[in-house]
């Protein structure tokens, strides 16, 4: 039984805790709809960010043309997000270039920010919006509420590029690549039909047929393997047969490969995503991994490789009657497959670089000048001489420095290469055991005098002379043209583009040639004063000496080094593959070396 008392001390309460539980569950249903409130105004902001950092992405470096700007990638940025319902000031929108990495090795992204454009592939839009906790209830008491929000977005493009020879190699000489492959195999007299030729420069691969004959996953657990391995699989996937089949067999097995891997012919930089359909053109990797077993075989005292020529296979016209050519290979830099962005690292070097063989030449041409009437009765000649040539071939390098990459229906990329053709460079004198041009005169007794009735006078000319010949180098920003169509038919396969450089060859050779010292050993013949003859005879060998340095630059020098996707001053590019995935976005990123 309750005491009066107790009851009414129990009304009491009831009168005091009601209004203040009514007032509780007011409040929380305030709350509980600023709460739905601001998390609906979060997600509106964050679906803001979002749209502005694609929009922006398209704009970095990587995918932006010629003409990347932050200007640009901030208007776009600012354009997406006003479309989207952004009604802040510009300032408010915080956007940001820089690049998505796996900064702790942890396989979790974060943004890292740059100084400078040229080394982007991301956008990072931050906005932040204070907002009171309740529009209901009073600010002084519940506050405000700072809502922060970003999202970065990556679009990049990867490119297989390279300068080995590709589309390049048409107009090489398949005589004298079997000359070199001969001379690498181990094999003389091995020859390459233009059938079997053809047949390896229209050739491709996959790179998800080579990881699984390899029994690999991805492509960084392919380039630790031994090119041999490379070579072997080429074989097995690429459907080649006959020659082209064998030839790779050998290639296998040549001396010298087991020093070189995959990583020395494919070059991945770093991080760059390479996805299973991409293809390789077999004539690129093929003359990568022969140069690379060239340059393991020469490392005798002399530092070359001799080929073998056979003049008469040779276009070389008959007034320079050249009856002989010794030549001989260096390698110094075999040329790489690289695969990559454009895009420069922190360094401001452009991350995806590609280089033409680095090639140098050594050849002695045994040559011959008919006999020449120097007037009545009276013949000149040269029975032999012997003309030693160093040639370096200029070749050079470049960059991927520019992708204009596919947007909206668009399913192409325009690529842009700065290239860097060096000059190119014949003298006369020999290599060094590195490779380099060593210039020596020219220094013999040389020419045949004849006059009727009386004994030739052999050996009559002494002579000093130099030739020194070069192609001048040049450095230009080339967009290729067509742009690149991304879809890989299933029966023709993945697009191939390339550029060529094709300076003026031989004929762009400013040729010097320096008679040092020329005089005639003997004075007279029968009554006739030789001395009057001297400038006749010595026109005869510089204009033979001009002659023999243009025809086997066009017959044997250029052809050969076009073979190897060079050329005498030239140097070739060519795109055989690229991948560009959807636009990576994420939300909140973590966001490391911020930079101001």
């Amino acid at each position: 039984m309750n005491r009066p008392g107790t009851t009414k001390f129990q009304r009491g309460a009831i009168s005091v805790v009601t209004p203040l539980l009514l007032l509780l569950i007011v409040t929380l249903s305030v709350l509980a709809l600023d709460g739905a409130r601001l998390y609906a105004l979060r997600s509106d902001m964050q679906a803001l960010v979002n749209v502005a950092a694609q929009a922006g992405a398209s704009a970095t470096q990587s995918c932006g043309g010629l003409t990347p700007s932050v200007a640009t990638v901030r208007q776009r940025a600012l354009t997406a997000a006003r479309a989207q319902g952004f009604t802040g000031e510009d300032a408010d929108l915080l956007v940001q270039v820089g690049v998505l990495e796996d900064a702790d090795d942890d396989g979790v992204l974060a943004f890292d920010a740059v100084n400078f454009i040229e080394e982007s592939n991301a956008v990072l839009v931050s906005l932040t919006r204070s907002e009171p906790i309740s529009l209901l209830l009073p600010q002084s008491t519940f506050g405000s509420l700072d809502l922060t929000v970003n999202a970065a977005a990556r679009k990049e493009v990867v490119a297989t590029i390279s300068a080995a020879g590709g589309l390049a190699s048409v107009g090489g000489d398949g005589t004298l690549l079997g000359g070199l492959l001969g001379a690498v195999l181990g094999q003389p007299g091995f020859a390459l039909d233009p059938t079997s030729l053809s047949s390896l420069e229209n050739a491709t691969v996959r790179l998800g047929d080579l990881l699984t004959d390899l029994g690999v996953n991805q492509v960084v657990d392919l380039l630790p393997l031994d090119a041999d391995q490379l070579a072997s699989a080429l074989g097995d996937v690429a459907g080649l047969a006959g020659p082209v089949a064998d030839l790779l067999d050998d290639i296998a097995a040549a001396p010298g490969i087991e020093t070189i891997q995959i990583g020395d012919v494919i070059d991945v930089v770093e991080n760059a995503s390479v996805p299973d359909d991409s293809e390789f053109p077999i004539y690129d990797l093929v003359i990568s991994l022969v140069l690379n077993i060239a340059e393991q075989q020469q490392a005798g005292s002399d530092g070359v490789i001799a080929l073998p020529v056979n003049i008469s296979s040779l276009s070389i016209p008959l007034v320079a009657n050249i009856e002989a050519v010794d030549l001989s290979l260096h390698v110094g830099e075999p040329p790489t497959v690289k695969i990559g962005p454009a895009r420069q690292d922190k360094d401001g070097n452009w991350r995806t670089r590609f280089y033409a063989p680095d090639i140098t030449l050594q050849l002695t041409a045994e040559a011959e000048l008919l006999p020449i009437s120097l007037g009545p009765l009276l013949e000149f000649s040269l029975a032999e001489l012997d003309v030693p040539l160093a040639v370096n071939a200029g070749g050079g390098g470049g960059a991927l420095v520019a992708a204009d990459c596919a947007s909206g229906s668009g399913n192409s990329v325009e690529f842009t290469v700065e290239v860097e053709r060096e000059v190119a460079r014949i003298v006369t004198g020999s290599l060094d055991s590195d490779g380099s041009l060593i210039a020596a005169p020219l220094d013999a007794n040389v020419g045949r005098l004849r006059l009727l009735g009386l004994p030739a006078l052999n050996g009559i000319l002494h002579l000093n002379a130099e030739v020194d010949g070069t192609v001048p180098g040049v450095t230009e920003t080339v967009t290729m043209d067509p742009r690149y169509n991304l879809y890989c038919d299933p029966v023709d396969g993945c697009d191939e583009i390339g550029y060529s450089d094709e300076g003026d060859g031989v004929s762009g050779l400013d040729l010097d040639i320096v008679i040092n010292e020329a005089s005639l050993l003997e004075t007279s013949l029968g009554s006739l004063n030789l001395n009057l003859l001297l400038n006749p005879i010595v026109d005869l060998v510089e204009g033979l000496l001009e002659t023999v340095v243009e025809s086997l630059g066009e017959a044997l020098i250029n052809p050969l080094l076009r073979t190897l996707g060079v050329g005498l001053g030239s140097i070739s590019v060519n795109v055989s593959a690229a991948s560009q995935d959807s636009v990576q976005l994420i939300e909140n990123i973590a966001v490391v070396g911020a930079e101001e």
